[in-house]
Formats: C-alpha cells, structure tokens, sequence
C-alpha cells in the first residue's frame, strides 16, 4: 500500500471517529496539528505540512487512541513476538536495528546523549545501559544496549508495551521504530523524508 493510499484512507477513518475538528498530537519532541476538516497534518509552531509518511504514522496514532485510548499492560515485548513479526523482521532489522548497532559500536556516548538529552530518555535498569523513551504520550520503547568488547560485537534490544500492537499494526510499529532510529541517530526524520529516502525502506503502510 503506498503512504497516498494509507494516507486517504486514515483521513476517512478519522473524520468518521473524530468528534473534534483538530487535534493535537506530541511525538519526540515535535508538536503536530491534525485538521480534520481541511485533511492535513502541520508542524508546530512553524505551520509547515507534515511529510506524507509521518502524517500517516500519527493519523494512525489517533485512530488507535479514539477507537481503544491506550492503556498500559505493563507487559514488554519485542517485535518479534507482534501478529506477523518473524515475517518482517528482516527488513527491521535492516532499517532499524543495523543502524542503532554501527552508531553504538562507533560512537555510544553520543547516542546515549541523543537519547537522554535530546530527546529526555530516562536510564532504567539493563543490559549495560537501557534508556526508556516516550515517544506518543503515554507510548513508552525501551532500548536495551550491550556495547561491543574484544569478543562480542555490540546489541541491541528494543521493547515495547503490548498494548501498541492494540492502536498499531505489525507494519506501523516496524515505521515508527525507523523514524525513532533517524530520529535519535541525529538526524532530521522530515529531512530525511523530504529527499526521498524513504524509497529503500522495506516496509510500508
């Protein structure tokens, strides 16, 4: 499904669920402006259009959170164990977890940083280090590191509630942990969006 379609057809879902014209949505550290009527999704304070593929991403947060809200189970689970996980777990692997691992074995202390600095992770027990992170409210990923020594390469594990795979599907979470790696790998997730990156990414909405 291509993020157009994915994109129209959440906007139909919303305007059928919501009963408020706008709505305001936090992820990381950016705010965003969901406007039902005029189907479109800003950045704030700066107005600009949300990229296609993060409008999708926090259109599908919303819908999950007016259908069910989203209440904590308290449980930690890894992608592997979502409806369909092993299946995507490759192209995962490939777009999230290869990359957090070559940062943490070229430069840990700058990606702890990034994740508690920048963008207020809080250390929690685990592995060498585990930083937990919100990312939605109230939508809390853990990341576990071991970092590498003279015989083991460095890993990483990442968690998250069960209660996720309730407001998104196996696909979404595999989108969500992608834009969270560009994110705190120091990047720009729109910036990296806007030069079309995105087309080597082997998942999709």
């Amino acid at each position: 499904m291509t993020y157009e379609i994915a994109l129209n057809k959440a906007w139909d879902e919303i305007v059928a669920l919501s009963p408020s014209q706008k709505h305001t949505v936090k992820f990381l550290t950016d705010i965003y402006e969901v406007q039902v009527i005029d189907r479109i999704v800003l950045m704030r304070p700066s107005d600009s259009p949300a990229s296609e593929e993060i409008s999708v991403l926090i259109l599908r947060y919303l819908i999950g959170i007016l259908k069910h809200g989203y209440n904590q189970k308290g449980e930690w689970i890894s992608f592997k164990e979502l409806k369909g996980g092993p299946s995507y777990y490759p192209a995962y692997q490939k777009n999230t977890i290869k990359p957090i691992l070559k940062s943490l074995g070229e430069d840990p202390d700058s990606l702890i940083k990034n994740l508690t600095g920048r963008f207020g992770g809080k250390l929690v027990e685990g592995g060498d280090i585990s930083v937990e992170l919100v990312t939605f409210p109230d939508v809390h990923v853990k990341f576990i590191f071991w970092f590498a020594d003279k015989e083991l390469p460095p890993e990483v594990t990442i968690l998250f509630d069960r209660e996720l795979a309730e407001i998104f599907t196996t696909e979404e979470v595999a989108t969500l942990m992608f834009f969270l790696a560009i994110a705190f790998l120091g990047n720009s997730v729109e910036g990296v969006l806007k030069f079309n990156l995105t087309s080597t990414i082997d998942i999709g909405l």
